[in-house]
């Protein structure tokens, strides 16, 4: 009698088994165009065997299912990870470029070089006849144009700057919430497989966030002994430890808003900047192109403007109007623009300065570094890159290294070793470049002449012949030298803003082509196969219909 038992007992274990066998295979089934499913396997093993009495050895008592895994292989999901920060980062730049390069990329009718060719035509109409009111309102018409035009170019940069503020500032809500899913993940995980029970839909959710994650930035990924991950940021800094997030937060810059520091908060609430420490990911592309690429490239635009309003301005201030007047500038003069570092810890600080020498002027961005309290510093051009060491300076005395570029300009006592200052001469030159109000008032101050001689055109000529002066440096713009034209200079900023787009697209194309190799990496390992479940369903149809008749026949015995 217990042989029939027995036997009953394997026949329900084995319809059981196969019925559970039937549910992962609808559930496969079910998530066949889920992206981010991971195929189940039920496996099986036979239960341990029995020896009844008389019997002649030992007999089966059926099947049971051991566990149900999840076909995942780490090493290719961490690659589709690092490939999902770098596509991102990638794609954020050549989007954010292409938009850069509409803004550069002039129209026929009314492009920045064109508007370069009819102020010196205009200046060239004048000296033909320096008397003349209607080249005068010409003069001074083109002249606003020229400056409306970079007026347009400047803003036009910031506008995509507040853009890319925007972007970080909306992400950093969006990253706060993945790392609070996750977090609540590693919780629902670690509950359900302390009993050693495989929480496969859990998983895959966490790998799904996870990568979500790493399209903001690059992180790393640790599981520990629990089950539960720990995400950090690619130097280091966590981001989730356990059943803990921690939040980020952003910050207004006190120098440059509304640009905003990404500020990380540890367990006591105490918040750190961590903007410098994110790399690669959305986050990491906004970051760099609005604190490094776009600041470059709007430099560069300032450095044309003021190179412009300088040169002019030291041409027409030499010359006569027909007042008899000279030392008249054309264009507003250009200005000094200095800056605190936000980190300093002393309480030295650099005066607002002044140009001094505005022929010869430089027109480079320095940072200043001390080394010496009210000693020495060190000087950093960052228009070129190079370093000065060991520059000497006196509190609240003029700097005798600025003022050898035609600049006046004083740090306070108080400064620590390690505190930073900016000094820029022709700072936002392409923003605030307008003609002066007292030619615009008055079209008889315009120089015409080298003399007041009536009808001397000679210096509206000389103006008009900085079309072909080669005042810029197309790599390194230089104050001292140049090797192109204002023209030649422009279009070597939109090529360089060209080349960069083209170089981001195709970068971005070849992180798409590893994404696809990747992903189909992946489908081979832990995608779902119609074919393959419709087998395994026939498969275990059958099995589970020959348990129940089994089950039938035992029970007419």
């Amino acid at each position: 009698m217990s042989n029939i038992y027995g036997a009953m007992n394997t026949a329900k274990t084995a319809l059981l088994t196969h019925q559970m066998a039937l549910e992962v295979t609808g559930q496969n089934i079910a998530n066949v165009n889920n992206p981010n499913y991971s195929r189940q396997e039920l496996l099986l093993e036979s239960s341990f065997p029995i020896q009844p009495s008389g019997a002649p050895g030992l007999i089966g008592t059926g099947v049971r299912a051991t566990t149900i895994i999840r076909r995942f292989d780490q090493f290719l999901e961490s690659q589709r990870t690092l490939n999902r920060s770098n596509t991102q980062y990638w794609d954020s730049k050549q989007d954010f470029l292409s938009r850069l390069e509409v803004v550069y990329n002039e129209s026929r009718e009314n492009g920045l070089n064109k508007l370069f060719d009819d102020f010196y035509l205009s200046f060239q109409d004048l000296a033909f006849n320096p008397n003349g009111l209607t080249e005068r309102t010409n003069v001074e018409a083109q002249g606003r144009n020229v400056s409306t035009m970079f007026n347009k170019l400047s803003k036009d940069i910031t506008n995509l700057r507040i853009d890319l503020n925007t972007k970080i500032t909306s992400s950093v809500d969006e990253v706060n919430r993945i790392t609070t899913e996750i977090a609540k993940l590693n919780e629902k995980i670690h509950e359900v497989e302390i009993d050693n029970v495989t929480a496969n839909d859990f998983r895959d959710k966490r790998e799904s966030l996870i990568r979500d994650l790493s399209a903001f930035a690059e992180v790393n990924v640790v599981e520990d002994s629990n089950r539960q991950v720990m995400v950090s940021l690619k130097n280091g800094r966590t981001l989730v430890i356990g059943q803990t997030a921690f939040t980020l937060s952003t910050q207004v810059r006190s120098d440059d808003a509304p640009a905003v520091d990404i500020m990380w908060a540890d367990a006591s609430g105490a918040t750190t900047s961590i903007t410098s420490e994110i790399e690669n990911g959305s986050l990491g592309s906004w970051i760099e192109m609005r604190d490094t690429e776009f600041l470059g490239y709007k430099d560069k635009l300032d450095i044309l403007a003021g190179t412009f309003i300088r040169d002019v301005n030291n041409l027409h201030s030499a010359g006569y109007g027909l007042n008899g007047g000279t030392g008249q500038d054309f264009f507003t003069a250009n200005t000094i623009k200095t800056t605190n570092g936000k980190d300093n810890t002393g309480t030295g600080a650099i005066s607002s300065g002044s140009i001094v020498d505005p022929e010869n002027v430089s027109l480079h961005k320095y940072e200043i570094t001390i080394t010496a309290s009210g000693s020495t510093f060190d000087v950093k051009d960052l228009t070129t890159g190079t370093t000065t060491t060991g520059v000497s300076y006196s509190n609240a005395t003029n700097i005798p290294y600025f003022q050898s570029l035609g600049i006046n300009a004083q740090i306070s006592a108080g400064a620590a070793v390690g505190d930073k200052f900016t000094v820029q001469a022709g700072a936002d030159a392409a923003l605030n470049i307008k003609v002066d109000s007292a030619i615009s008032s008055d079209l008889g101050k315009i120089a015409a002449g080298l003399t007041t001689d009536n009808g001397d055109g000679d210096n509206a000529l000389k103006l008009s012949q900085l079309q072909n002066d080669l005042k810029m440096n197309k790599t390194s713009p230089s104050a001292a030298s140049g090797t192109a034209t204002f023209s030649e200079y422009y279009n070597s900023l939109v090529g360089q803003v060209g080349v960069a787009g083209k170089a981001a697209i195709s970068m971005f194309n070849q992180q798409e082509m590893i994404n696809f190799e990747l992903d189909n990496r992946r489908e081979q390992v832990a995608g779902v196969s119609l074919d393959e479940e419709m087998v395994n369903l026939i498969r275990f149809q059958y099995a589970y219909q020959a348990s129940a008749k089994m089950i039938g026949v035992i029970d007419e015995m």
